[in-house]
């Protein structure tokens, strides 16, 4: 039997293995930031509107129960708000805790002194956008609840059940919505078809 000679160099990768293993490398990073940069930003929208949720909750049962008009004011947002109140949300109560009529008075309401603060994008710029009835109602708008727990949306008249738009001003196809109904419940929409 003859003997085979084995050649003594070990055999490298070839510079196109290299570069197909690099190309494929970065096609995947790519992709994964991308999903994580969508994942973030979906994130972000539902838990801004769970957390309106919850404050329009929390202060319904809060009018109930202290029997006291109170409500909610959302700021102007978006990008290129300005003023005071920009990219914000608070509490007020009316002076006269029996009002019926529920609405957001600069001058005249006491204001929590903690505030809601939108996520922010750059300076300036807030990375989602809160706006009453879709398009229809942009901010500022203030909810309100009176002692029996009836809900104002303040610019008005609206229709019920009235939405909440949640969007990312990025990428606007990511919304949720806030559904506010006219006995002043409220969730956050699931396979409903109530909003748009």
């Amino acid at each position: 039997m003859a003997a085979r000679q084995v050649s003594g160099r070990p055999r490298g990768f070839s510079l196109l293995e290299m570069a197909a293993v690099l190309a494929i490398g970065t096609i995947l990073v790519v992709i994964g930031g991308s999903a994580l940069t969508n994942a973030r930003k979906i994130s972000r929208v539902g838990g801004e509107a769970r957390l309106i949720l919850q404050q329009l909750q929390s202060i319904r049962t809060s009018a109930v129960s202290q029997g006291a008009a109170q409500g909610y004011y959302f700021g102007p947002n978006g990008p290129g708000a300005t003023g005071a109140d920009a990219n914000q949300g608070f509490v007020f109560w009316k002076l006269n805790p029996q009002d019926t009529v529920v609405s957001y008075a600069a001058a005249l309401d006491r204001v929590d002194g903690s505030r809601d603060s939108l996520p922010i994008a750059s300076p300036g710029n807030s990375a989602l956008m809160i706006t009453g009835a879709g398009v229809a109602q942009p901010a500022p708008f203030s909810i309100g609840f009176d002692m029996n727990g009836q809900v104002t949306v303040t610019p008005g008249p609206v229709v019920f059940p009235y939405c909440i738009q949640v969007s990312d001003v990025a990428d606007p196809v990511i919304v949720r919505y806030v559904i506010l109904f006219d006995d002043g419940t409220t969730k956050v929409q699931g396979d409903e078809t109530w909003c748009p």
